[in-house]
């Protein structure tokens, strides 16, 4: 069995007369209908509304806090040829939002320049240093963008040096605000903007928006980028925004993006909010945590397209190089995340000299495998310092767990779902109890499974390009906007391959009588012996449509979500050579032949093989089992798990046989002929010495050779005493093949035929049949 890792929570069947009324009135396919009643859609007018959104959506960007007063005051800069400073942020969010403000000031004749803070050096925010560069560099006013609002103990006493900061901002609102001469914010205390999930370039957008007093459309891609980025809340005026600004990089228009967007081998044309949630976002976000973000903000507003190919380059390889730090991490952390104690409800994991820009990604990844919290950490050089990041799941709220407990921290800040922090390597025994403590507090035991929406059941037949083109007209996914998973349970799984370097990844073809899709499973390498030898009637996945594009040519694949196999997993494991390496695993081990069972025994992790007549009374109910060797008879096996107990979790089938009978074959009449005329032509037979003679001249091989030897000593044709074989003058007929060495052989060979030379789900089915599991 393999447990799903998601609790899959299947939608409400939808009202189906309103289905077939969508689907006939807007020529869409059912799926897309219960697609859009799930979303509360109950009407065509409703549904044009929703796949169509109006630009009238969006929100007059003077209902912002401090809107006017700020852009009253950044005309009087441009006015009077004041520097002004944008300062952003180094995430893909603050990115975006830079560029956008840097360029509609200098679009609009200002004395402009930006400074994207240092991860390491600057920290996140204000920084009083920065700042203080900034002001002797000549700034006169200094915008925030994607930052600031928590920037108090920075902005004040640069508000009282006679330099004015304006806030532009979408996080958190602290209980005390900075002093600033204009904070914009769409959730400012008071005010009555509409929406309160735009993300940082969406605030800048707004700014923009205002101060050239007209709707800024070349500024959407960034919108479209930053807003995906930053995972808000894809509905209201987002909605919209995001579409356009889809619709706004398809065309090309930006020379950096479109440099960048070639250089990640992304089709423009077809370019989706998938497109740019996994492959442009996390290039621009890889620049802030190893490189330099100031890059980012270059690319994204150079007209020089010599430039703009240089940076996308650089841009590529710092993704690159990212990559490469997480998965060495990765490997690291996983190694001490296997020697903590899997039922504890959160996880504080600290290694030394780890980057400290990829922590919250490897963080992201073990939360996503263990489903609980999980906070990654690095000390210094000293061993002193630790920082870190965290990130938590639903149910767990890791900013106050941590926060009554600063203490213990000589740096923290975060929100439920994430957060940043430092400490003394001392405290690390005190932070890792409070995680223990605090889960009890709010209830949260790890063990509850992280909810899976599915949206609905799917057949492969059903499964085309129209569908997924259908499918892309409700994106943009995200919060909100779900991009849709459906259940599929397929009549057949072929072509099973894993893919990447370390071969961690998964690909592998789903089927009914129609039709065959293409399934990747990144980071799922390791079923792929499960699938080779699993009937797929077992099997169930949890889906998303996606597209694969290769040469030109676009075809609709399937990116794994979750997987679950019903029933004992049937491991195809079989060889023609033991070692000591396969006997590492706990559970129970079953051995037919008694020598093999001995020579096994140390090297077992519980010390103990069991004979087939232990194995009957044993209760494998939900355990790991492995058969080391073939059995002599296929009733052998069967009686293994007839006991009516439930089945096992996994059986393991090593299956050794050091001497085939089946790749000897059985004799056939005319041998067993040949070999009694010679006998009865000969007084006797020196076997020790004339068995390989015999065997030549009757052209048998010697092992089949002995074997009918036998079977004539059984039916009492011959005696063979010493290795002296004498014909008996005197028989009986005798039906030779219902003498005890035939029968035993004829047993072992139909073992084998279906247990050694069948192929993987042949096996699986028999042993499935034997378990009364079809």
């Amino acid at each position: 069995m393999v447990k799903a890792q998601y609790d899959w929570q299947q939608a409400t069947a939808p009202d189906k007369q309103l289905v077939s009324q969508l689907s006939q009135g807007l020529s869409v396919s059912p799926v897309i209908a219960r697609l859009l009643v799930a979303r509360g859609i109950t009407s065509l007018e409703a549904a044009h509304s929703y796949l169509q959104p109006s630009m009238d959506m969006i929100h007059d960007p003077h209902q912002l806090h401090d809107m006017d007063r700020a852009v009253k005051r950044i005309l009087q800069a441009v006015e009077n040829e004041e520097q002004i400073t944008v300062y952003g942020d180094y995430d893909a969010d603050g990115i975006t939002s830079t560029a956008l403000m840097y360029e509609v000031l200098r679009d609009a004749g200002a004395n402009v320049n930006y400074y994207v803070p240092n991860r390491f050096r600057d920290g996140y925010g204000p920084n009083a240093d920065a700042y203080q560069r900034i002001i002797e560099q000549g700034t006169k006013l200094i915008i925030t963008v994607d930052n600031g609002v928590s920037g108090k103990a920075v902005i004040d006493p640069v508000m009282k040096q006679g330099i004015d900061v304006i806030v532009t901002d979408h996080h958190e609102m602290p209980e005390e605000l900075p002093d600033a001469y204009a904070i914009v914010h769409p959730r400012y205390p008071g005010s009555d903007y509409p929406f309160a999930d735009l993300s940082g370039v969406g605030v800048a957008f707004k700014v923009a928006w205002a101060l050239m007093d007209e709707f800024p459309e070349e500024f959407l891609d960034l919108v479209a980028i930053g807003e995906i980025a930053d995972v808000v809340r894809v509905t209201d005026e987002n909605r919209p925004l995001i579409m356009a600004g889809i619709q706004e990089l398809r065309q090309g228009m930006r020379p950096g993006l479109h440099a960048l967007i070639k250089e990640a081998g992304v089709s423009e044309q077809y370019l989706t909010d998938q497109d740019i949630g996994f492959v442009i976002a996390p290039r621009l976000n890889a620049l802030g945590r190893i490189a330099d973000a100031n890059d980012g903000v270059k690319l994204l507003t150079t007209l020089d397209e010599a430039q703009a190919g240089e940076l996308a380059k650089m841009v590529d390889q710092a993704n690159n190089q990212r990559q490469e730090l997480v998965n060495e991490i990765m490997v690291e952390a996983q190694q001490q995340l296997s020697q903590l104690d899997p039922d504890q409800p959160a996880f504080l994991i600290v290694g030394h000299e780890w980057h400290q820009g990829v922590l919250g990604i490897v963080a992201s990844r073990l939360m996503e495998q263990t489903g609980k919290p999980v906070i990654v950490a690095s000390s210094n050089d000293d061993h002193s310092i630790v920082k870190g990041s965290g990130r938590s799941v639903d149910g767990f709220n890791l900013y106050a767990a941590l926060d009554g407990h600063r203490e213990l921290m000589t740096s923290f800040g975060g929100h439920p779902a994430a957060c940043g922090l430092s400490f003394d390597i001392s405290n690390l025994e005190a932070l890792q109890n409070v995680l223990v403590e605090e889960a009890q507090k709010q209830e949260f035991d790890g063990q509850e499974k992280q909810p899976l929406e599915i949206a609905s059941q799917l057949s492969p037949v059903e499964i085309n390009m129209q569908l997924y083109e259908q499918l892309v007209a409700l994106s943009p996914f995200g919060p909100g906007n779900e991009q849709p998973i459906f259940e599929l349970a397929p009549d057949q799984i072929d072509d099973i391959v894993t893919m990447g370097k370390d071969n961690s990844h998964l690909k592998f073809t789903v089927s009914d009588s129609q039709t065959k899709v293409t399934v990747i499973a990144f980071g799922k390498g390791k079923l792929a012996p499960i699938l080779k030898s699993t009937v797929a009637s077992q099997v169930n996945l949890a889906v998303k449509l996606s597209i694969n594009e290769w040469r030109g040519k676009r075809t609709v694949q399937l990116m794994l979500a979750d997987i679950c196999v019903d029933g004992p997993v049937i491991l195809d494991q079989r060889t023609n050579k033991l070692n000591p390496r396969l006997f590492n695993e706990q559970g129970y081990y079953i051995a037919f032949d008694n020598k093999l069972r001995d020579n096994i025994q140390p090297h077992l992790p519980n010390g103990q093989a069991l004979s087939p007549e232990e194995a009957f009374e044993t209760d494998f109910s939900g355990q790991q089992v492995t058969l080391v060797d073939c059995p002599p008879s296929l009733e052998e096996f069967e009686k293994l798990f007839s006991n009516d107990q439930d089945a096992p979790a996994l059986i393991r089938l090593f299956l050794f046989q050091p001497h085939s009978v089946y790749l000897n074959g059985m004799p056939v009449r005319d041998e067993f002929a040949r070999l009694y005329r010679f006998i009865v032509q000969v007084p006797q037979i020196d076997l020790n010495r004339q068995l390989n003679q015999l065997s030549t001249r009757l052209r048998i091989n010697a092992e089949r050779l002995i074997f009918m030897l036998r079977v004539f000593s059984a039916a009492g044709f011959v005696t063979i005493k010493d290795g002296i074989l004498t014909p008996v003058s005197d028989v009986d007929k005798t039906d030779i093949k219902k003498t005890s060495p035939y029968q035993r052989r004829i047993a072992q060979y139909k073992a084998e035929q279906v247990l050694l030379f069948s192929d993987s789900k042949s096996l699986a089915k028999w042993v499935l049949n034997c378990l009364n599991i079809h």
